[in-house]
């Protein structure tokens, strides 16, 4: 009973995807009956194996579908399928039908009254837990810009090192703002929550300023300056660990560093290194604005401002709506029905497998399948080690407490425990997550005096479980990192087009609505730019990579990003663009190049042939980045716009097919 109540809690946690508490009380009332309905249903096919499994296929397959709807109904249709492959672990000849179905429910309530003790007593925690990370994310950015001052750095390495934490960065704040946005407009307002909101805009506002903090100096200037450089290396030390221990709750209880910014830029340099020394006064005004940005944020809120209009809470869709939505996607074009489909697959398949070998606990196999599935194969593939891994890690341990014979005093705590920390990294670290779930399963049946008894077949049927996803993905439509890249890298320069021509606009009209839309299409450009960066992430984490390909994905994203940081810096000097024919000259030759661009990308939609034709002009192209990367802090707009089209023009010399 105690394994059930614990499983029937981690299905709900799946369920529970809202940050609105009303909408949470909405997914509980359809979550409970869907959850007993769904145990009960597999209790009752379970000794029937072709009723059974043309049963787990059409259910399962419906209940993936449900994300065609909206992500929290598509978030209950999984917790519901991970609860039937527990009532399939749980199943006992000669038990009442009923009795596992009720075991695995009351888990799921006692999920919810845990979560209500916690929304009253610890209101927007998650929230709050998802802000520290962010802010601790932007101090390893910092710290990651300064990584010059001390040791050789090498350039390539440092993007590589930022451009992870600016996609993490991406994501919490995607997340968070989410949060509270949905809150917001279902009228869930307080001082609390705007509060968490003036965090997350003041580290979005730290984060655009970390995209231009690039300074490395030269072993000359360190041995000219080192006293200079270490203040400087100090004033971003302090600015990193405040960023770091900051939260909503305590930023009234530390204390904010005192930074003499006037002084370090009051510093005397030898006029053979003033050259130099301009790129470390850019860098000291960047940390001087991040400085700025983190004094306001003390300014407690102390009362309720009304943020929006309240949205009710109603489901409006009608039966032949839902039904049109649902068929309209019923084609291998959707990412929705492809995944159902996999799916699917993987658990129609499994369950034929586990009752053709009659396999020992082998419903771990669906178990494993269900939560190794990802939409494509570099994701499922990186799933795919971290189950491994953390599965093994897991029996490691485990093996060790047997062998050791622990007591069964002892047992319960190292359930609870590894409970707890399971629901603490799920979300985090997937690997971590799978080894503490290994640990309270083992503890649990061991508890049963099954302990012994489950060791090898968790393994092998975590062995089974985790290679018949990644068969089904890599047959249907695997999404390739590499074939996928040359049309995000045209979504990116489209991006690019849009916010050039938007600040066209902008410079003869700055009307509050124009400059929402100018940095409408900023963010854009960010999130495209981000997404290039996965791509070559994602391409890592596929087999059978090749590493001159990853160099190339790397050399476009790297390329992509100086012209980002371009914009960043025209964004920022936007206020100061003069209205006149020289800057509008310079706006439309930048976008003629990137319509080029645009152009011959379309041109080079097959990757084979991209990447061999980056590869004819690798070095000139890196070439271009040293000059660019040290310019870009001293250029006025003028020749910001021309540096801009200079290193769109060399992109496109590179890829284009040479003539000779």
């Amino acid at each position: 009973m105690g394994i059930a109540f614990s499983l029937g809690s981690i299905s709900c946690g799946f369920a529970d995807t809202s940050s609105v508490t009303r909408y949470r009380i909405l997914d509980f009332i359809i979550t409970i009956p869907l959850f007993f309905l769904i145990s009960l249903g597999t209790e009752a096919v379970f000794s029937h194996s072709v009723l059974f499994v043309i049963s787990l296929t059409i259910v399962s397959f419906s209940l993936f579908m449900l994300a065609v709807l909206s992500p929290r109904l598509g978030a209950i249709g999984f917790a519901s399928i991970l609860l039937a492959i527990y009532a399939m672990l749980l199943h006992m000849d000669g038990r009442p039908v009923w009795l596992v179905p009720m075991w695995l429910t009351g888990g799921a309530l006692w999920y919810i009254f845990w979560q209500a003790l916690a929304i009253y007593f610890l209101p927007n925690q998650e929230s709050k837990d998802i802000l520290s990370d962010l802010y601790q994310a932007l101090a390893k950015k910092v710290m990651a810009h300064d990584h010059g001052f001390i040791f050789t750095s090498d350039n390539n390495q440092l993007f590589i090192e930022s451009a992870q934490l600016r996609s993490q960065i991406a994501g919490l704040s995607h997340t968070l703002e989410n949060r509270v946005h949905q809150q917001f407009t279902a009228g869930e307002d307080s001082a609390k929550l705007q509060d968490i909101y003036r965090f997350l805009t003041i580290a979005e506002r730290i984060n655009e300023q970390t995209r231009l903090l690039y300074f490395t100096p030269t072993s000359k200037l360190k041995q000219a300056c080192p006293l200079w450089l270490e203040s400087i290396h100090q004033a971003n030390l302090k600015i990193s660990q405040y960023l770091a221990q900051v939260t909503v709750d305590n930023v009234n209880r530390i204390t904010i560093p005192d930074i003499d910014f006037d002084a370090l830029r009051r510093f005397s340099v030898q006029p053979a290194l003033q050259e130099e020394a301009i790129a470390a006064y850019a860098y000291i005004n960047k940390l001087d604005i991040i400085y700025l940005s983190l004094l306001q944020l003390s300014q407690q809120t102390n009362e309720v401002k009304n943020s929006g209009i309240i949205k009710p809470i109603v489901i409006s869709w009608k039966w032949n709506e839902i039904l049109t939505k649902l068929t309209s996607q019923m084609t291998l074009k959707s990412s929705y029905f492809r995944h159902a489909l996999r799916g699917t697959l993987s658990l129609a398949a499994g369950l034929i497998i586990v009752r053709a070998l009659n396999l020992e606990f082998g419903f771990w196999t669906l178990m494993t399948s269900l939560l190794v599935l990802r939409p494509n194969l570099s994701m499922t593939w990186t799933r795919l080690l971290q189950r491994l891994t953390g599965t093994i890690c897991g029996l490691i341990v485990v093996g060790g407490l047997l062998h050791f014979q622990v007591s069964s005093d002892i047992l319960p705590f190292i359930f609870c425990i590894a409970v707890v920390l399971f629901f603490h990294t799920a979300a985090r670290h997937y690997g971590f997550a799978v080894f503490f779930v290994t640990l309270f399963v083992v503890a649990g049946f061991s508890l049963n005096g099954q302990g012994d008894n489950i060791m090898l077949p968790r393994l092998d049927n975590t062995v089974l479980g985790v290679f018949l996803p990644l068969f089904f993905v890599f047959i249907l439509a695997p999404g390739w990192k590499k074939k996928s890249f040359p049309i995000q890298l045209t979504t990116t320069v489209k991006g690019y087009m849009s916010y050039l021509d938007s600040l066209k606009t902008y410079i003869g009209d700055k009307s509050d609505n124009v400059t929402s839309e100018l940095q409408r299409h900023y963010q854009d450009c960010v999130v495209n730019d981000t997404n290039l960066f996965d791509h070559w992430m994602g391409y890592l984490g596929e087999p059978h990579r090749k590493s001159q390909t990853g160099e190339h994905i790397l050399l476009c994203s790297r390329s992509s990003n100086i012209i980002l940081r371009i914009l960043t810096q025209l964004n920022e000097n936007k206020q100061s663009l003069p209205f006149d024919a020289t800057i509008s000259n310079d706006l439309d030759s930048a976008i003629a190049s990137l319509q080029e661009l645009e152009r011959t990308l379309e041109k080079s939609q097959n990757h084979t042939e991209l990447f061999k034709q980056i590869s004819k002009q690798e070095k000139l192209i890196y070439q271009s980045f040293i000059y660019i990367e040290n310019e870009i802090y001293k250029l006025d707009n003028h020749t910001l716009l021309q540096l801009l089209s200079k290193e769109v023009d060399l992109f496109v010399s590179a890829i284009q097919n040479p003539t000779a």
